[in-house]
């Protein structure tokens, strides 16, 4: 595969956020899928064994990938007040609603990540994209903190800055914090979490159960038999669903679903 590195999409406060744009060797790619690295929002880096691993098997697919940087540690005072304003009454929401969540996984330092993810899928359908993606189908794959991103931006709530929706959305280890936007027009997701988690609770899940089956939200939750916040990682490359079913299986099921990944022989 091919690697771009340190891309920059947009600068924040006067912190340029850049990608790494992973590129097939061989051809074009059929889609790209964004990645969006775990660390609480106050940690983390979009290199790494996980971005590294997930490159290699989706470009050996013919799929792009863009491993994306975002704002951490953000001080709620970084927000214009309006914004400020509903972000707290969203965090108060979730909290009513029964999610289980640490206070600095929700709030500022969420909707700032949320931002940067959301204007790094407008860099990559542009013109200034090194690549042009503009005909492409772009998904999402996250981790924990990124994975909260990716399904936020699938379920976007009607009071907060407006993004592109991710063709699809896996999202390994993460919650999905405002379960009132759920709703059956939206992009088909991949929830994958630990059967016993005490970062992201597996409760989020159980909770939201429910109102999938309610909303008819396309939700697909998986919950492996490992144990631990970075089961799901591990769980996706080696792990088999109860039916016999490799999760990564699952998730290439799911881009070819949508377009990102061609339509190939089973168990490419």
């Amino acid at each position: 595969m091919q690697c771009l590195k340190d891309i920059s999409y947009i600068e924040r406060d006067g912190q340029t956020l850049a990608l790494d744009l992973y590129l097939p060797d061989d051809a074009p790619p059929s889609g790209l899928m964004l990645f969006a690295h775990g660390g609480g929002f106050v940690k983390g880096d979009r290199t790494g064994p996980p971005a590294e691993k997930l490159a290699g098997k989706l470009t050996d697919l013919g799929v792009a990938m863009a491993s994306v940087s975002y704002r951490l540690n953000t001080e709620d005072t970084d927000l214009p007040v309006p914004i400020r304003r509903q972000v707290y009454a969203y965090r108060r929401r979730a909290k009513d609603c029964g999610i289980a969540l640490q206070h600095n996984l929700m709030g500022p330092r969420f909707e700032a990540a949320r931002q940067d993810v959301g204007a790094a899928f407008q860099f990559l359908q542009s013109t200034q994209s090194p690549q042009d993606f503009s005909a492409l189908t772009i998904g999402l794959i996250g981790i924990s903190a990124g994975g909260m991103v990716g399904l936020s931006l699938a379920f976007p709530d009607e009071n907060l800055p407006k993004f592109e929706k991710p063709a699809c959305v896996i999202a390994l280890g993460a919650a999905l914090q405002n379960p009132w936007a759920l709703t059956k027009n939206a992009p088909p997701c991949l929830m994958l979490h630990s059967c016993e988690d005490r970062i992201v609770p597996t409760e989020n899940c159980e909770l939201l159960g429910p109102l999938i089956a309610q909303t008819k939200a396309p939700i697909d939750i998986q919950i492996c038999a490992r144990k631990g916040h970075n089961a799901p990682v591990h769980a996706l490359f080696e792990g088999d669903a109860p039916d016999g079913t490799p999760y990564w299986q699952m998730a290439l099921d799911l881009m070819r679903q949508v377009g990102v990944l061609n339509p190939s022989p089973a168990g490419a």
